[in-house]
């Protein structure tokens, strides 16, 4: 397994990853070409079709059975379709529910909102908010680059992770989880499901909010690696990575299996995982710790969100408040969520205040019949099998 495991090596990993493409899947097969079966498409095959056709049709065949209709509009299709074609349907089971609105004051106030079920034939329903993120005031970040500077003493050490993560890091978290493409396929498929998606929301804020990146705050920064043309708040690793960690914490806590339902550990050790690929990119150079705050709310609520599309349970509703977010405040996950509860913290205070909420809602939606499809699939991969009964 590589580090390139879901798209380019270059950028954010949810950034310029290739999820609505193969490229996603190049790890483990070239899934959607015909290398995938040892022929690759070209014009000399595209010959080698026609001669072969001409050489074998014959005569028109006569009493030929009758064809059934397809099932219009029902989740069985989805066996037989190609995992490409499954991204764009699941893409757009979830980023159909969501719009974004921004408000200007002191700073930009970006928010997500979620829409309610449809009834009916005829799109409706109203709107609820579903992620809120306040940019701080820039003392904020100002005061931050001390953490640049005090980070930038650990590149040497946290190199190899940081050049490693550039893409999405799944092999790391193969190393708590035990994810692996013959094993867990839906699994895998679910977490691009998840990665798109939370880039496809976490671009539209940073566009929103326009937050300035830290080389352009001093030049002393000289990031690692290059810095990403898009904003800095909120960090886009730390959602995705946030929204790895939960998606795959959820599948485990809810597959019924004892060692993972036992304290809470495999979550714990999941968030610490998500957490040190946020920090790697202050280490890098590349964002303040506020980003990774804000992020990593975002993150864990968009887990919530994907969670309950796809099973009609409960979500989450959150705020990140940036002007109360301390300038001497690094980011510590542990104020956000609870991995033994599953649950995000109603209340994260420092020494300005209260800087983010969040709050359970009730699903007002049945799931939607795709993702449930995934999700159910996914879950399947981490129930354990019984022992067969004895004579």
């Amino acid at each position: 397994m590589t580090a390139e495991f879901f798209g380019s090596p270059q950028g954010s990993y949810g950034s310029y990853g290739s999820y609505g493409s193969y490229g996603s899947y190049g790890s483990y097969g070239s899934y959607g070409s015909y290398a995938a079966f040892g022929l690759p498409e070209s014009p000399v095959a595209a010959e080698a079709f026609v001669t072969t056709r001409d050489g074998i049709v014959g005569a028109p065949l006569a009493h030929l059975g009758d064809t059934q209709p397809g099932v219009p509009n029902d989740v069985q299709n989805l066996q037989r379709l190609s995992r490409e074609v499954r991204a764009a349907l699941f893409s757009f089971a979830l980023g159909t529910q969501v719009t974004l609105s921004f408000k200007q004051g002191k700073t930009g106030k970006a928010i997500l909102w979620r829409r309610d079920c449809v009834k009916g034939h005829v799109p409706g329903g109203k709107y609820r908010k579903l992620a809120q993120i306040k940019a701080p005031e820039m003392d904020v970040f100002k005061e931050q680059m001390g953490f640049l500077t005090g980070y930038a003493d650990i590149r040497q050490d946290r190199g190899a992770e940081i050049i490693s993560q550039i893409a999405a890091p799944v092999p790391f978290y193969q190393n708590i989880s035990f994810i692996d493409p013959g094993r867990t396929p839906y699994t895998l498929e679910l977490l691009a499901t998840g990665l798109r998606f939370a880039n496809f929301c976490e671009q539209q804020m940073k566009y929103a909010l326009a937050v300035k990146r830290p080389i352009e705050l001093s030049p002393q920064v000289q990031p690692m690696i290059l810095t990403p043309t898009h904003g800095s708040l909120p960090s886009g690793h730390a959602t995705e990575a946030f929204v790895m960690a939960r998606l795959i914490w959820k599948l485990m806590l809810h597959s019924g299996t004892p060692q993972y339902e036992a304290g809470g550990h495999w979550g714990e050790m999941l968030m610490r995982l998500a957490a040190r690929i946020a920090i790697n990119r202050t280490v890098a150079g590349v964002h303040f710790p506020v980003d990774s705050a804000a992020g990593a709310m975002l993150g864990l609520t968009l887990a919530d969100f994907i969670y309950e599309r796809s099973t009609g349970n409960g979500w989450t509703s959150a705020k990140f408040n940036g002007h109360n977010y301390a300038g001497e405040s690094d980011f510590e996950w542990h104020k956000l969520y609870t991995a033994a509860d599953d649950a995000q913290e109603p209340s994260s205070e420092g020494p300005n205040g209260v800087w983010a909420t969040s709050a359970p809602r009730k699903s007002p939606c049945a799931a939607d019949p795709t993702l449930a499809w995934l999700w159910d699939k996914a879950q399947a991969e981490w129930v354990d099998f019984d022992a067969p009964a004895g004579p």
